[in-house]
């Protein structure tokens, strides 16, 4: 079944090429847009993510004119153009006389088993009828899927199975890549084009407008249990009653960062008796070594000169009850992270441009009051999480809902994190009662992604999430801090 999730994009471009006839009627997206064209442009927004339970890719959109006779499709490459094609279909057709070529002049043979009498051949030509189909790019462009959209605003899974072998080849020049959605109307107008993209420096490359800001002013995208993944890990074939609950990411940190997010969940799990003696945890599960993680988050910010917040949490085995190993913890930060560490002297009152100025990058937050004290000199105070501990959509969107409409944090400078996500119960996990937490996150993250964009995006901080690519809070935080920043220009 896996194989067959994963040639569809194939199968249909081969059908797509099958149905080229010699002699077509084609229309392209080199014509002059009407009025209502651009205004519909203007208006409508499409996005593409990809599902967690599956990782098949996600098509949204919303304000679509949903006229008769518009597509929205996927493409493997960038479109240029969209041509749709007029062809007879026959009832009847011998496969064995098609020239295997169809892009020759002519074809030898009808293909169709027709009598040579006038009556039976009257007979067919009545039932043939006309039909459109589409092409890209001249052809050149694999369309892997496409559908009618019949509502102005939806969110569709189209069973096109994303190829992970693709985040090899992001780099911090990478912008679009792997595919492509287009909004098309009849006549071959793109409307809107839409493609999976990396963000490796968005806050540089909005630094004129947010580097007077600080992180409490911006909308940061962020991830939940950040360090939970597993590399090249694929669901469909490796899940277990473990892996289920375990794990909260597809991508690795350095893979997270390129995309966008700049919050990271740090749960550190100490184990005295292994060779790496700090690991990232998930509850009890241990995930990885933490100098995996360190050396991702530094590989990146030399690269890009991004801030990253390391916000540790919990510190869930090892730690005991009194702070020996808090202490090693944080030399232990001290030695692998060096000088990219942010002086906690800048306080969460500094601006993104006073930091840079610092030539720092890796915010350390750290969950313990009594030990950030201590290390005055590189810790800042941790970020502020507010958890749901909800089980499903109507409690987390209640919860979500409340604590922005009454959040008297926004007068504090320190960061707050809605940890947008459900949470299983114990008794949940132990019977598998909500399918894992793939399955939860495609329940909601869809929504999340709603939510944030109609109501509680112009006052979010920091929103973390569950398997970040199925929402599109990377898009949302870039455009509410564009229009965040033109609101205090006014």
């Amino acid at each position: 079944m896996l194989q067959l999730f994963r040639q569809i994009p194939a199968v249909i471009y081969i059908f797509f090429l099958f149905l080229l006839p010699t002699s077509i009627e084609t229309s392209t997206s080199n014509l002059k847009p009407s009025s209502s064209s651009l205004e519909d442009a203007l208006n409508l927004n499409l996005w593409l993510t990809i599902s967690a339970e599956k990782r098949f890719l996600e098509v949204s959109w919303e304000n679509a004119p949903a006229r008769e006779g518009d597509w929205i499709m996927l493409t493997a490459n960038e479109p240029i153009s969209f041509e749709s094609i007029d062809i007879e279909i026959f009832p009847k057709r011998n496969e064995k006389n098609i020239k295997q070529n169809p892009f020759e002049d002519a074809i030898e043979g009808s293909g169709y088993e027709i009598a040579n009498s006038s009556e039976t051949t009257r007979k067919a030509v009545s039932l043939t009828k006309r039909d459109t189909y589409w092409t890209s790019n001249k052809g050149l462009n694999p369309i892997l899927f496409a559908l009618k959209p019949t509502v102005a605003k939806q969110w569709f899974t189209t069973g096109v199975y994303f190829d992970r072998a693709l985040l090899r080849n992001v780099t911090i020049r990478t912008s679009c890549y792997g595919y492509w959605v287009s909004y098309v109307t009849p006549d071959g107008q793109i409307l809107k084009t839409a493609c999976l993209r990396a963000y490796p420096t968005w806050m540089n490359d909005l630094r004129s407008y947010i580097g007077g800001l600080r992180i409490r002013d911006l909308f940061v995208p962020g991830t939940h249990d950040s360090g939970s993944y597993r590399m090249n890990f694929d669901p469909l074939i490796k899940e277990t009653v473990v892996t289920k609950y375990a794990l909260a990411q597809d991508e690795d940190v350095h893979s997270q960062l390129m995309h966008g997010i700049r919050y990271l969940d740090i749960r550190i799990g100490y184990y005295r008796n292994l060779i790496h003696t700090f690991y990232i945890n998930h509850g009890i599960t241990r995930q990885m070594p933490l100098i995996d993680v360190i050396n991702q988050v530094k590989d990146f910010v030399q690269e890009t000169n991004e801030i990253v917040i390391f916000g540790m949490k919990e510190f869930p085995i090892g730690f005991g009850r009194n702070l020996t190993i808090h202490h090693v913890l944080v030399e232990y930060l001290k030695e692998h992270f060096g000088d990219f560490i942010v002086h906690p002297s800048a306080t969460w009152r500094a601006s993104l441009n006073d930091i840079w100025h610092r030539k720092q990058n890796v915010i350390l937050a750290y969950d313990k009051a009594s030990i950030v004290m201590q290390y005055p000199y590189l810790l800042f105070g941790s970020v502020e999480q507010r958890w749901g501990n909800v089980q499903t959509w109507p409690e987390l969107e209640n919860f979500l809902k409340f604590i922005n409409s009454f959040d008297v944090a926004r007068l504090s400078s320190r960061p707050v994190a809605d940890m947008a996500e459900l949470t299983p119960d114990a008794w949940g996990v132990i019977v598998n009662k909500y399918g894992g937490l793939r399955k939860m996150a495609d329940r909601v993250n869809w929504r999340i992604s709603q939510l944030y964009r109609d109501y509680l995006g112009a006052n979010a901080n920091i929103v973390a999430v569950d398997f970040y690519r199925g929402t599109n809070l990377v898009d949302l935080a870039l455009e509410w801090n564009r229009k965040r920043t033109n609101k205090k220009l006014d």
